[in-house]
């Protein structure tokens, strides 16, 4: 088995501790003090090389105005506890109104760092503290566009097919739910919302990932792969979107299924359980239902058949992914059987 640094540490903290040393050894070579430089780089690490670069443009202001308060607090009033104060709420205050929001923690710790160790020359170290910061923010913009590029192609496609079994799960167990008369369950919502954070989380590394495409240079295999990727999210909300209309149910609603709707919903609940790569699109169940559908009466059984509605567009859509995927998987292994021609 390959040994992976990358999965025992991780990147982001392997180029942490490369940019904090780099930077450091920068500052000791040109004789400055390395601390700011150092805590810059560390804070300044971003997941992928777009939020560094964009995130750089705008701290590299915002610490020179960190160091500027904190050099012009400090001549006005001395080093004291209302310099602090004062150099921190400034700082943050005016980085706020300058839109410079994601520069307001380093220039924060720039003017409060600044302040004890400025000793008269105000000049020289403001242009010294400027300095060292600058090559903090430089060294670890760098390490993070050429060292381990970010790839979390794995993560995702690993959320996904987590976020799929569990969206499953629960949607089988809510048609039980369903079927024994239970409208509302506190362990369905609490599934849900466990997997709603999931799927925002794919949703944000595939950001990232779709970020990086525009620094590195990447195959068309792997582009392939982000719109599979990006396709299976996009699935996964709408599934889950449905999923949840089940959910969120009228606390005192009653719904009163005939033996025959129930018998098909358990008859779908049990078809979901079982393997999905040989589901139909259509089958008797589903039949029965939109056969009831028509004969239901809109204004008295609203809610009812709302929720056969969802019953069906749900199963269909899984059917309808199920095939795709497949139909997926038999082009790439018809292509790799073409390159190993």
């Amino acid at each position: 088995m390959r040994f992976n640094i990358r999965k025992i540490i991780g990147p982001r903290i392997i180029k942490t501790g490369i940019s904090t040393f780099l930077t450091a050894l920068i500052c000791i070579l040109l004789n400055l003090p390395p601390i700011f430089a150092v805590i810059t780089a560390i804070v300044t690490i971003e997941p992928t090389t777009y939020a560094s670069l964009k995130k750089a443009c705008v701290r590299f202001p915002a610490s020179i105005i960190g160091a500027f308060i904190a050099v012009a607090s400090l001549y006005v009033f001395g080093e004291s506890a209302f310099t602090y104060s004062l150099a921190a709420t400034l700082t943050i205050f005016v980085t706020y109104k300058l839109n410079l929001q994601a520069g307001v923690l380093v220039a924060a710790i720039t003017a409060v760092a600044m302040v004890p160790s400025v000793e008269g020359e105000y000049v020289y170290n403001f242009v010294s503290r400027l300095a060292t910061t600058t090559i903090g923010l430089a060294t670890s913009t760098l390490v993070n566009f050429l060292i381990l590029p970010p790839d979390y192609t794995d993560q995702i496609e690993s959320i996904n097919r987590s976020t799929t079994r569990s969206t499953h799960k629960l949607l089988v167990g809510r048609l039980k739910e369903l079927i024994d008369g239970k409208y509302r369950s506190k362990q369905s919502e609490r599934l849900y919302m466990q997997i709603q954070n999931k799927i925002t989380e794919s949703e944000t590394l595939l950001k990232y990932q779709q970020d990086e495409v525009n620094y590195h240079r990447s195959n068309r295999e792997k582009m392939r792969l982000l719109n599979r990727l990006e396709r299976d999210i996009q699935f996964k909300k709408l599934y889950f979107t449905h999923v949840g209309n089940l959910m969120y149910l009228p606390a005192d609603i009653t719904i009163d299924f005939s033996l025959r709707e129930k018998a098909a919903i358990r008859d779908i609940k049990d078809i979901l359980s079982n393997d999905l790569t040989s589901l139909k699109m259509v089958i008797p169940a589903v039949t029965m239902i939109r056969k009831n559908i028509r004969q239901l009466n809109d204004t008295e059984d609203t809610f009812k058949i709302h929720i056969l509605y969802e019953i069906v567009i749900i199963y269909q859509m899984i059917v309808q992914h199920e095939k795709n995927s497949t139909a997926s998987v038999k082009v790439k292994k018809d292509r790799e059987t073409g390159q190993g021609d």
